[in-house]
């Protein structure tokens, strides 16, 4: 199971704040087989391979993809 946090929207549309605590990411990554250990700054750029390597499914360098793998 992952859980993480987005920016979130303002009424009127658009992106959310630009308050510390509007702008702070964190992510909940749950495995039965691993152990929880706490991860040092995770960008939402790392999401989609994170997911991807945990289903065994290789990153193909042509998406470009910005981010890598959480531990």
């Amino acid at each position: 199971m992952i859980v993480t946090t987005d920016h979130g929207h303002v009424d009127s549309g658009g992106h959310g704040g630009v308050s510390d605590e509007e702008r702070t990411t964190f992510v909940v990554l749950c495995e039965l087989d691993r152990p929880t250990r706490p991860v040092r700054a995770p960008r939402l750029v790392d999401i989609a391979p994170t997911v991807l390597s945990r289903l065994g499914i290789p990153v193909d360098p042509a998406w470009n993809l910005d981010g890598h793998p959480l531990p």
